[in-house]
């Protein structure tokens, strides 16, 4: 015959009957603190394995350099798979499309200290982290989740851009052209990029 149900019996491995109430609670709330603790330490481990290069004011940020070009194949499929990457990990994401602006790419060289750089390129929190394989890597194995601690959940796109962040230039309608002061001659319009765009005044 089995012994009747005990409810001291079950509570067991939770309480001990021989401590405070007081200890009981340190007892149950202390390996949560040491576990929190550990996944700091990691967090900072994996982001000591990587270079300390940051984007202007992206101290705390994921930043990606891409192109929406696809004048060379593997470059604009790398760019769609890190991209994908951290998207499946719904975090903010701030990307600059170098195809969209010169500025971007400008900014890039400066940061890498080169004149060819190749995209995509990714910045976590002040770091380096590298282009699509190095993005690879870390998510299988299971890396990334521990850089993108802290980092802000993704919003929805943005009502203005679509999630572009930039949009047609008004003053010339996105020719990057407009009449000169008499009225014949075109200039090149002070307001927009090469491209006619200027970035989106609702999110960027």
């Amino acid at each position: 015959m089995r012994p009747p149900y005990s409810r001291r019996r079950s509570l067991t491995p939770m309480f001990d009957p021989e401590l405070t109430e007081e200890e009981q609670i340190k007892k149950m709330v202390t390996p949560r603190i040491v576990q929190r603790r550990n996944s700091k330490d990691s967090e900072e481990v994996v982001l000591e394995m990587f270079e300390k290069i940051c984007p202007f004011g992206c101290e705390n940020d994921v930043v990606i350099y891409t192109t929406t070009l696809r004048g060379i194949r593997k470059t604009f499929e790398d760019c769609n798979i890190a991209r994908s990457i951290i998207e499946s990990h719904h975090v903010q994401m701030i990307e600059r499309d170098i195809s969209m602006h010169s500025g971007f790419k400008e900014e890039l060289r400066s940061l890498m200290g080169a004149k060819n750089v190749k995209v995509p390129l990714v910045f976590v929190k002040g770091r380096l982290i590298g282009g699509a394989d190095e993005l690879v890597k870390l998510e299988e194995e299971n890396k990334l989740e521990l850089l993108f601690d802290g980092i802000p959940k993704a919003v929805s796109a943005c009502e203005g851009c679509v999630g572009i962040r930039f949009i047609m230039c008004m003053d010339c309608n996105g020719s990057s052209k407009v009449l000169g002061s008499d009225g014949r001659r075109s200039i090149k319009c002070g307001e927009c990029n090469e491209n006619g765009l200027i970035q989106c005044p609702i999110c960027c």
